[in-house]
């Protein structure tokens, strides 16, 4: 047992590899507090954070980028609880390394429980969400662990091997940077889904790539999210990313998505080979800032209208 994490022996042997809920004790850290959080919020550089609403724009759900201004932190924490938005802090390297040194420490108790587990490229995100806030169906490249800190949670987990639900196609275009991580989703898969209901003290990870979504239960929702790789999950990009390029650029069909092998070492050695010659350009993606926040009145978001929005460069 550890410092900040409580792992059976089951969990540290699965972490890394398939879906594992263990206890936590990152909270007793006082960086989570209402306090923290605001002064945490105030020392947030522009580059460094996102803000985001979700609306409907006709039949389908939008994502939309937006701004704080000059609110103080209490007050961004304020709309945050009571309007329907959430903020992604970012970098902690960066602003905020009291939280990046217990989320390295946290993972160094977890190898220290199981000695073949190897984690890297590890990146951390303090996400604070409102009490009915959703996170749309979507699937990410890295492994995810889900600290979660204040709130109720539950996710939704479906499964990574079901090609119904993640199509080998659909992964290498998130892969390659050609859409955004979410994903097509049907709604009858949810009776197929895992549903984890994520309270203070928890935390959650699953396998890699499984879909995913999210709906906050209860009160003002704090997260850490964290992106690893392993070294079986370095190969299966490598794969996945020189079979996208086959398939778009070739015309050819991939036969094989294993990840162990020669023919897997050779597919990752493409793909460094595909980058550094830069054979496939990334997609443009700009983030325009369309929102404020009401200063009169903080659950409600003010509107930026398009010829007056402005791009949100993120660092």
């Amino acid at each position: 047992m550890g410092r900040w994490t409580q792992v059976s022996q089951g969990s540290a042997d699965e972490f890394g590899k398939g879906q594992v809920s263990i206890q936590h004790k990152l909270n007793e850290s006082g960086y989570f507090t209402d306090e923290a959080l605001a002064e945490l919020i105030d020392r947030y550089p522009r580059e460094y954070y996102m803000l985001n609403s979700m609306t409907k724009q006709g039949e389908e759900r939008v994502w939309r980028h937006g701004d704080k201004g000059d609110l103080k932190g209490a007050d961004v924490l304020k709309a945050i609880h009571d309007g329907r938005v959430w903020m992604c802090l970012r970098r902690f390297d960066i602003v905020a390394p009291e939280l990046q040194n217990i989320i390295d420490e946290s993972f160094e108790e977890l190898e220290a429980g199981n000695p073949e587990l190897k984690t890297f490229k590890r990146d951390s995100s303090l996400l604070i969400s409102s009490p009915n806030a959703r996170v749309f169906y979507h699937t990410d490249i890295p492994y995810i662990c889900l600290w979660h800190l204040r709130g109720k949670k539950r996710v939704w987990v479906y499964d990574a091997e079901n090609k119904t639900h993640l199509p080998d196609q659909t992964l290498e275009g998130v892969i390659l940077k050609e859409t955004e991580e979410e994903v097509a989703y049907d709604e009858a898969w949810d009776r197929e889904a895992q549903s984890v209901l994520l309270e203070p003290g928890q935390a959650l990870s699953w396998k890699l790539n499984a879909p995913h979504r999210v709906d906050n239960v209860e009160g003002l929702n704090v997260s850490i999210t964290t992106e690893f790789f392993t070294p079986a999950a370095q190969r299966k990009y490598g794969v996945y990313y020189t079979n996208g390029y086959m398939r778009r650029y070739m015309g050819w069909e991939p036969k094989s998505t294993n990840i162990d092998g020669l023919g897997a070492y050779a597919k990752c050695a493409a793909a460094l080979g595909i980058k550094k010659l830069g054979l496939i350009k990334d997609q443009e993606r700009k983030m325009m800032c369309s929102f404020t926040i009401d200063k009169d009145d903080l659950t409600q978001i003010v509107d930026i209208p398009a010829n007056d929005q402005w791009e949100i460069k993120q660092a």
